[in-house]
């Protein structure tokens, strides 16, 4: 019977070393590279707003030059 007890014990030691290794992963996650992803995200839809801008740039050449040709 203690040797059965011993076994349970050493699982449940080891289930909580498994517990603290996930939530410092997930304090990792969380921390660092949700912070590394926003900023990509927010460089790239600077890029949309630019490359949107020019678009309608153009648009608006191309229609003056289609009215006062």
């Amino acid at each position: 019977m203690p040797d059965i007890e011993r076994r349970n014990e050493l699982e449940l030691v080891e289930i909580r070393g498994e517990l603290r290794l996930l939530s410092e992963k997930i304090d990792v996650l969380k921390n660092n590279d949700i912070h590394h992803i926003q900023k990509s995200i927010d460089t790239f839809n600077k890029v949309l707003w630019a490359v949107g801008l020019l678009i309608i740039a153009q648009l608006a050449v191309g229609i003056r030059l289609a009215v006062f040709s």
